[in-house]
């Protein structure tokens, strides 16, 4: 095995999927060479809660942004079950809630794993829904050192960034309205107008619409076309393409 490699000063760490795959979890897996140190072990089902970890990892730098890579190994809720225990923290409070049943990843024509996504849950914190988590893990086909653990490739990422602030900002913008019943004044006929919830939510889709392409000069067209499926299959809201806008700005401010 060689020894622990350290990515030098000024360096990104900004892996491909595929590059997490081949070049990190299946030589960990079966017991091969590689990088050490850049990807450490980390118990992300323990005692301590995600912005602990966040800590540890950015003690010297509290406001770095970068993403975080860690191994993690899966813990069952039941010792012969198939099903994983996603609960975080102390207290137990906090739950890493999956947000899709997983991307299948290929390489040279071939599947070499899944790529699932989790959202940190903890209703009444600070911290709910301020992160998330990119779990990746081995197609079992790969594997020629049976493991009895179930071990899995972690990103972890900070959703308070300055994306997030920037969409925050757009809450608060004078021309898109708080949630709820609000009351809008209109200069034509001199009447009142009422706007709702749903009405609210094509405003605010409207607005951050406006921002990305302000920005980027282009609305993400995968973002876009999801949404367009959804639509077409008559299960979209606007709440849903607020999500995604948002997950988007966020990516942007990563990448």
């Amino acid at each position: 095995m060689g020894g622990y490699y350290q990515v030098p000063v000024g360096y990104k760490f900004r892996p491909s999927e595929e590059e997490l795959f081949l070049h990190y979890l299946l030589p960990r897996l079966n017991r091969e060479d590689y990088p050490k140190g850049v990807v450490p072990d980390c118990d992300l089902y323990g005692t301590k809660e995600p912005w602990e970890i966040w800590r540890d990892f950015h003690h010297s730098s509290p406001d770095d942004q970068e993403d975080i890579y860690v191994f993690t190994t899966l813990k069952k809720k039941t010792p012969n079950g198939s099903r994983f225990c996603r609960t975080v923290g102390a207290a137990g409070t906090g739950v890493w809630k999956g947000e899709d049943s997983g991307k299948k990843i290929r390489a040279c024509g071939s599947n070499i794993g899944i790529r699932k996504r989790f959202r940190y849950m903890n209703p009444g914190s600070p911290h709910d829904d301020r992160w998330i988590m990119h779990e990746f893990q081995l197609d079992e086909s790969l594997l020629r050192v049976r493991n009895k653990e179930t071990i899995v490739l972690c990103l972890v990422r900070k959703k308070e960034t300055p994306g997030k602030r920037k969409f925050e900002e757009l809450q608060n913008h004078e021309d898109v309205p708080p949630r709820g019943e609000i009351q809008a004044q209109h200069v034509h006929d001199d009447q009142q107008h009422h706007i709702g919830p749903s009405t609210y939510d094509q405003l605010r889709v409207l607005d951050l619409m406006n921002y990305v392409e302000g920005e980027d000069n282009m609305v993400n067209p995968t973002l876009l076309a999801q949404y367009d499926q959804q639509e077409h299959l008559g299960t979209s809201t606007d709440d849903q393409l607020i999500r995604f806008l948002e997950d988007y700005l966020v990516d942007v401010e990563q990448n």
